[in-house]
């Protein structure tokens, strides 16, 4: 291999991480709640609506389109659990209502408790993202069972790879997926 083609390849690599955070998982909290799967027939395949949550607040202004991105993710994690999803759009009144409507039997919302985008390659001040994830029954959307993960970007690593802005929901990855999963463990 040439000097040349070793150069584009270490380039290469460096430009696929340059925009990915390293998270620093600051919370991960167990399930809680009933399980959502306990009066759920299991002859019938189990379809997780994903609320999509709306665009979060840095405290004055909103992030556009951060809410859409956070929703994809936690549908790829919902996905990669094992389950089927659609996305619901959040907002538009009773979710369990669309998801039945829809054919959905569970319903996965999300609260955007904490984000924080601070292009952290270039401030050296962590992102952050908080969110709390609620299961529920579509048909019964009293039976809750809610998890909650909180990361924020490794500064130290974030300084030597992070050179485009990494945003907070590339925080959502590895603990995340197992998280829920563990969230999604009884409704297969």
């Amino acid at each position: 291999m040439s000097y040349k083609s070793k150069v584009a390849m270490v380039l290469g690599c460096i430009g696929l991480v340059s925009c990915s955070a390293i998270p620093d998982v600051t919370h991960q909290g167990q399930p809680t709640g009933t399980t959502a799967q306990s009066r759920h027939s299991g002859a019938t395949p189990s379809l997780v609506c994903v609320v999509q949550p709306g665009d979060p607040s840095n405290g004055q202004e909103k992030t556009a389109g951060s809410g859409a991105e956070i929703g994809r993710r936690i549908q790829q994690s919902v996905q990669q659990a094992g389950s089927k999803t659609l996305m619901i759009q959040g907002g538009t009144g009773q979710p369990s209502e669309e998801c039945l409507r829809r054919g959905g039997t569970h319903v996965l919302e999300t609260r955007i408790a904490h984000y924080e985008d601070n292009m952290t390659g270039w401030s050296g001040k962590p992102d952050r993202i908080e969110l709390q994830l609620r299961l529920s029954l579509a048909s019964e959307p009293a039976s809750v069972r809610q998890i909650s993960y909180e990361a924020k970007s490794n500064v130290v690593a974030s300084a030597f790879m992070e050179w485009g802005n990494a945003k907070p929901v590339s925080l959502l990855k590895g603990d995340f997926d197992h998280l829920v999963s563990r969230l999604l463990r009884d409704i297969r």
